[in-house]
């Protein structure tokens, strides 16, 4: 799928906060609207797990077989390709239906296609794809991010290779598969983005929220104090929030829009849960907390924040726990999905 037809289908893949329908995060870094994910966060529900792409697949040739006549030939020639080199060679035309079965293909090479994706990535090829350099990233990074070991030490070799795009979305391939090695890489690359208007720290962020990094909380208590409002902000929080965050959320929850409250209420109920009750209740009651507030009535807020279970808090926020993206595969089997394509 191009970049420049993404906005488009931007538009139609999310009616709400609570389910994101998945499609391939070809899309332009332009600056966020809150009220959709970012590229990064389209990409990585793609590669949680590679049967949700199967489902969209299947659903979009059961409601448009049309775009099978229109891509068939671009999937022949990748079904037919001799070896590894033969697919590589095909990434960048490797549009619409054909971008499933260019990964289903490389998929099939395993960790052994780790070295040839480095080398094309470091090689003047890809120079030579100029207009299509977005596109080939996002399916060599996408293709490393099955490889293992082999494609976490890949995506750690070619860094100087990828533009800042390409590094944001290794930021993300890196954290699901596990790269602790590359923490303090990922924690750099935030820190030299953060303040771009465009959505290339999103990458990093969850590239250490999904490596348990103590960080991610620090750029998260930034983040929320500078009143950086983006998509992901509270799925982020009810993960990766701590205890100093609370009272900075609370204000926000207080002053910001009605619209994003409730989610603000359930990021704080997620960060309740892994504070506990007596930690919750002495972050209220601190020099910084509520003044002047009588004990039941912090005792009261307590409780309100225990109303949910911590199931119900990643019922909410679906996408940023499923890491078997079981909710996801529900999703794109729904007709609708096809649209996506």
């Amino acid at each position: 799928m191009s970049k420049k037809s993404e906005d488009k289908r931007r538009r139609k893949a999310h009616a709400d906060r609570r389910r994101v329908r998945p499609s391939p995060a070809t899309q332009s870094a332009g600056r966020q609207d809150t009220g959709l994910p970012s590229a990064q966060t389209m990409w990585r529900t793609m590669h949680l797990d590679f049967r949700v792409q199967e489902k969209l697949i299947e659903t979009t040739l059961d409601v448009q077989p049309s775009l099978w006549r229109r891509d068939a030939s671009k999937i022949r020639r990748i079904e037919q390709a001799a070896d590894c080199a033969a697919v590589l060679d095909l990434a960048p035309g490797a549009t619409g239906l054909a971008d499933y079965a260019w990964l289903k293909r490389v998929r099939e090479f395993g960790p052994s296609a780790a070295p040839e994706i480095l080398a094309r990535l470091q090689s003047d090829w890809i120079r030579t794809h100029r207009n299509a350099r977005a596109g080939i990233q996002e399916r060599f990074v996408g293709a490393l991010r099955w490889c293992d070991d082999a494609g976490a030490e890949a995506l750690t070799d070619c860094w100087d290779a990828l533009d800042d795009y390409g590094r944001s979305l290794a930021c993300v391939a890196l954290g699901l598969l596990g790269a602790q090695p590359a923490a303090d890489r990922l924690w750099a690359f935030f820190q030299n983005t953060q303040s771009a208007s465009n959505t290339y720290w999103i990458g990093p962020l969850w590239g250490l929220i999904d490596l348990e990094d103590a960080r991610a909380a620090d750029a998260l208590l930034d983040l929320v104090v500078a009143k950086r409002a983006f998509y992901e902000l509270y799925g982020f929080l009810s993960r990766a929030g701590d205890q100093r965050a609370v009272l900075p959320m609370i204000a926000g929850m207080l002053d910001g829009p009605e619209q994003l409250r409730a989610d603000a209420m359930w990021a704080l109920t997620g960060i309740a849960h892994r504070l506990g009750r007596d930690r919750l209740a002495e972050v209220l009651r601190s020099e910084e907390g509520v003044p002047k507030t009588p004990a039941e009535t912090i005792e009261t807020l307590v409780e309100r924040f225990f109303l949910y279970s911590q199931e119900d808090v990643e019922k909410h926020f679906e996408v940023f726990y499923d890491r078997k993206a079981s909710s996801l595969l529900i999703g794109v089997g729904r007709p609708e999905a096809a649209a996506l394509m």
